[in-house]
């Protein structure tokens, strides 16, 4: 009995490991990297790409510390313009926790765990995110793309180095596109992104 409970116990473990390796992941083509060879030409190379962008997924490790306290968890980020996005959120076990969708600053949230669905303004949902700029353009910022004119940019050959946008400080751990490290940070706010792969809708 006890040899059959230890069986099904590690079963378990296996099924959910899987599950969470495997949930969520992204379909679609790789992102071809830049091919720039100085910071101005990969700026327009960053260019031309969001004009000419038609989508992106990307699934993510996100840790955010907000007003003090601290929350870890994989999410895929589905970009479909610059104006529509939803940031689907997992348990540990990979299931579907929360699906925020967001349509220029309208945005709804269904919340898988407690069988609700709402509507808030922006900076309810997104928090300091939300003061920014519209979820869709800072999800493009996530990437690694500079959604519009205007904001302050670094950039390096690989890609962008840091963004500010008024209070807003996103930077980019070894400058690439797409992204794979992105700390955005807002006073002592911050959270942290990490890219487990990025493909074009």
């Amino acid at each position: 009995m006890i040899r059959l409970r230890s069986l099904t116990a590690t079963a378990l473990l296996v099924v959910a490991v899987f599950i969470s390796c495997r949930s969520g992941r992204p379909s679609g083509q790789p992102i071809a990297p830049l091919t720039a060879t100085s910071p101005d030409d990969a700026m327009q190379q960053l260019r031309a790409r969001r004009d000419a962008f038609r989508g992106a997924k990307s699934l993510m490790r996100v840790r955010a510390t907000t007003n003090g306290k601290t929350q870890s968890f994989r999410a895929q980020l589905v970009v479909h313009d610059r104006q529509r996005m939803e940031l689907i959120a997992y348990t540990p076990v990979g299931t579907t926790a929360a699906i925020i969708r967001a349509e220029g600053e309208r945005v709804s949230i269904d919340n898988r765990i407690e069988g609700t669905q709402t509507e808030g303004n922006v900076s309810q949902v997104f928090g300091f995110l939300g003061t920014a700029m519209p979820p869709a353009e800072m999800a493009m910022l996530i990437l690694g793309l500079p959604p519009r004119e205007g904001l302050a940019y670094e950039v390096d050959a690989g890609g962008l180095r840091s963004a500010r946008a008024g209070d807003v400080t996103a930077t980019f751990e070894s400058p690439s596109f797409p992204a794979r490290m992105v700390v955005i940070t807002r006073g002592s706010d911050r959270v942290e992104i990490e890219h487990l792969e990025v493909v074009s809708s």
